[in-house]
């Protein structure tokens, strides 16, 4: 910058540029209006002019304004730069020295900011208002402060208080430089001459806060501090800064009674439940655990529960209180509160509640003494615990105490079984349960599952079961209609479309598949006739009837067939062994021709006669029958079973097989058949035990069969039909097929 002091004085002016005065009105209008970019392009072109062919007023105008301009677009270097010629031309505007000051100071360019106001005082200090005078010391001691001329701003900042007293700027910086020299008594000084400055309560509360904060980290006096704080609080009651502090610094002065009151007054001032609750923790927790008053922390605990019942730590310590207490009551409130609170909650933790409930339910058990609410509460625990053996256990043996409650020991017995069902303890127990609820089939069901499995039976359940055991099959009442089979019978991965699927190839294939008389060496007078009187024709007409035959199918003797068939035959027909017909005892026959009349039906029909390759091939005979892959209907083209779908399968029976074939293909890229023959294996059990009612004949004829659906042994197959004949849907069907024992 040059020297401007040597052109303060003694500057003339020429007379006014002709063109100038238009330029001059067109950039005023141009301000007026708000538009500070077409003004700065107006004087941007007169700046292009040398200076000489304009006065050196003009150019003093020219050049403020168009720092004005450049102020106004946010361009401050080129501002500062229009303003400094504008400076040199005229010294003595203070409109420039002002704005280009702070602009330098803004740069941090102090030392030529200060210059400028040296220059100002220089040439103004005579003529300036106080007040304009004090702001140009404040100026320049915050120039000053900004070259760390803390001294030389000290001056510059009293000077400005001396012509303006409560210049609330300049005693800020005041404070702020006198805090680097670091001088303890004019720091203070500083703070209570600015205090007593402020006519606003909240702003004099706020500015004594700094001043505790210097008596306790500059000056190491927190008795000082704490009083100071305190007259700041006395100002403005809702100071939460003063208060917060208060129990910073007492706490380490251990004046637990003031930390307390203090953090009681921030639950006070908060406004949000949950900070409210945090600070009432804090308080309970110096009322606790420094002033040791039991009553008052528990109070607070509790306030900071209603405000916020999520606050696990709260609870935790109302909880220890309590017990401490034995106050069983109040703790029971306790529990009902934080549960309700996380239980509207959608994002609490299923494992908290889980452990909630479960600790409500041992306070029922272990003190309040309320066997019903305790079997409740352990309840809702394992709605959120569902894997807790144990818990399910202390159920069991709290409701197996009374009559009343053993439908929940039942319930949660039949859990166990599912969860633990190499365990015979769950099945053993169940059982007397069903004994004390006069339950008697469903006892004799349970025990009955336990001695098949090879499980231990005590001598009373021994002699239960020979009660009812007998060698005579139960006639089935009623029929076994398709809606008792879907609901009660049928094995999971029992497909409703695949037996839709196969019942439609049945139509198409029995013929391809069936096999003649002749290949059996069978004649007219093998055929038997139901009109005989035999055991087995008996039970063959009865199963028949209740499996909802309206014709059975024809019947064939073989001397050396093994058990029951389905021979393939054409027409078709099932062949039965001279030792099935005419000796074998009734459950067994009654298991055999039951499950053989169930797989003869349409859906299962293939499944019996033909491995699973056998069925795979079929299945995809019948995609390309109702499809419309080229290729894989090029495949099978000249193939004799495909020749026969598409000869036979027409009409509903075509759309049937359509239908079900889009749902079992639909996103996948094959179908497996496994699940769905095991289903049809042990759903074929199933109806063998309805009407046998014996799980040891049912074992001995699995272990007779000599072709099975499935890859499964006789155990694993065992082990599943034992399984159901303790379930739900088979305990629900025997009164209704009036085969119960009781």
């Amino acid at each position: 910058m040059r020297e401007v002091c040597d052109k303060a004085e003694g500057l003339e002016f020429d007379e006014p540029f002709p063109e100038f005065v238009g330029i001059k009105r067109d950039v005023e209008a141009h301000f007026d209006e708000g538009n500070a970019d077409r003004a700065r392009l107006k004087l941007e072109e007169a700046a292009e002019l040398d200076d000489d062919v304009r006065s050196a007023e003009e150019n003093a105008w020219l050049y403020r304004r168009l720092g004005d301009a450049y102020v106004a677009i946010d361009k401050i270097d080129e501002a500062i730069e229009a303003y400094e010629h504008a400076f040199d031309i005229e010294p003595r505007s203070r409109q420039v020295a002002l704005t280009l000051s702070e602009l330098l100071m803004e740069r941090e360019r102090y030392s030529d900011g200060l210059e400028v106001a040296r220059v100002m005082l220089l040439n103004h200090k005579q003529d300036l208002p106080d007040k304009e005078i004090g702001a140009m010391y404040r100026r320049m001691g915050e120039l000053q402060e900004g070259r760390e001329e803390y001294e030389q701003a000290r001056v510059a900042f009293e000077k400005a208080l001396v012509k303006v007293a409560d210049d609330k700027m300049a005693l800020t910086g005041l404070l702020r430089v006198v805090a680097e020299i670091g001088e303890a008594g004019d720091v203070v000084e500083a703070r209570l001459k600015l205090i007593r400055s402020l006519d606003d309560a909240r702003a004099r509360s706020t500015a004594l806060v700094a001043l505790g904060k210097d008596w306790h980290e500059k000056f190491n006096d927190p008795g000082r501090a704490l009083d100071t704080y305190e007259e700041a609080i006395t100002e403005w009651p809702e100071n939460r800064d003063a208060v917060q502090r208060i129990a910073t610094v007492a706490a380490e002065l251990g004046d637990w009674r003031r930390v307390c009151r203090a953090y009681f007054t921030l639950s006070v001032l908060a406004e949000e439940p949950e900070e409210k609750a945090q600070f009432l923790i804090q308080s309970s927790n110096v009322a606790r655990d420094e002033l040791w008053e039991t009553e008052k922390a528990l109070a607070g605990y509790r306030k900071a529960l209603e405000l916020d019942a999520t606050r696990l730590d709260a609870f935790r310590a109302v909880t220890s209180i309590l017990v401490d207490a034995r106050d069983w009551e109040h703790l029971e409130e306790a529990y009902v509160q934080v549960i309700a609170a996380n239980q509207d909650d959608p994002s609490a933790d299923p494992q908290l509640l889980g452990v909630l409930w479960q600790k409500l339910g041992d306070l029922y058990s272990d003190h309040l003494v309320r066997l019903g609410d305790s079997i409740f509460a352990y309840g809702q625990a394992l709605e959120h615990l569902p894997d807790h053996q144990e818990l399910r256990r202390r159920i069991v043996d709290l409701a197996e105490e009374e009559e009343e409650h053993l439908d929940d020991a039942a319930k949660q017995l039949r859990i166990l079984i599912e969860q633990d069902p190499d365990n015979p303890e769950w099945r053993d127990r169940l059982g007397r349960v069903y004994l004390r609820k006069k339950e008697v089939d469903r006892a004799y069901c349970m025990f009955r599952a336990m001695r098949a499995s090879g499980d231990r039976l005590d001598a009373k359940a021994s002699g239960f079961l020979e009660r009812f055991d007998s060698k005579i099959a139960r006639p089935i009442k009623g029929q076994i209609d398709p809606g008792t089979m879907s609901r009660y019978i049928f094995a999971p991965g029992m497909s409703s479309t695949l037996n839709d699927c196969f019942s439609a190839l049945k139509e198409g294939l029995q013929k391809w598949t069936g096999e003649s008389r002749r290949k059996y060496g069978l004649r007219r007078r093998d055929r038997v006739k139901l009109s005989e009187s035999l055991a087995f024709v008996n039970f063959y007409k009865k199963v028949g009837a209740a499996l909802g035959y309206v014709d059975l199918p024809e019947l064939w003797r073989k001397e050396d067939q093994v058990g029951l068939v389905n021979g393939a035959l054409v027409p078709e027909g099932l062949i039965v062994g001279d030792e099935l017909l005419s000796s074998a005892r009734e459950k067994h026959i009654a298991f055999v021709v039951a499950k053989q009349l169930f797989l003869f039906l349409d859906p299962f029909y293939l499944a019996t006669i033909r491995p699973m390759s056998d069925l795979q091939g079929f299945f995809l005979r019948a995609m390309a029958l109702v499809g419309d892959d080229a290729e894989l209907q090029a495949q099978f083209k000249k193939d004799s079973a495909y020749k026969a779908i598409r000869k036979k399968i027409k009409g509903n029976d075509r759309h049937r097989l359509e239908r079900a074939i889009e749902q079992l293909t639909k996103g996948k890229s094959e179908v497996v058949l496994g699940p769905w023959l095991e289903a049809i294996e042990d759903s074929a059990n199933r109806i063998g035990l309805l009407f046998c009612d014996d799980l040891e004949v049912a074992r001995e004829c699995l272990r007779n069969e000599t072709q099975t659906l499935s890859q499964r042994s006789t155990a694993e197959r065992m082990e599943a039909l034992i399984d159901y004949s303790i379930s739900k849907k088979y305990l629900a069907l025997r009164p209704e097929l009036g085969i119960e024992v009781a």
